[in-house]
């Protein structure tokens, strides 16, 4: 599979109802997990951190789709740099 059609993947991906839910549903959790860590008072730290730990990981899978979809944006321009096929317009944004 292409850098190019891995893409096109990621966009269908992130533009799908199954991703919303997804994205949502995870978001709740994540709340819900930050919640349960503000509301006991007697929890140990390393509790704590292996809390905040989930809720980072939680975060970056959310993240990740759009992540690989940035990478892979860049890859294909820089390749499309290195073969000359860019266009000014492409290098350096539209003229002011």
């Amino acid at each position: 599979m292409t850098d190019t059609q891995r893409r096109d993947s990621l966009d269908e991906l992130l533009n799908s109802s199954g991703w919303e839910v997804l994205k949502e549903e995870m978001k709740n959790s994540i709340l819900q997990a930050a919640f349960q860590i503000s509301d006991n008072a007697n929890m140990p730290v390393d509790e704590i951190n292996f809390r905040r730990g989930t809720i980072w990981a939680a975060r970056k899978f959310v993240e990740l789709p759009s992540s690989i979809h940035q990478l892979l944006s860049n890859d294909i321009l820089m390749d499309a740099a290195n073969r000359g096929e860019l266009k000014m317009d492409e290098r350096y944004g539209p003229n002011p």
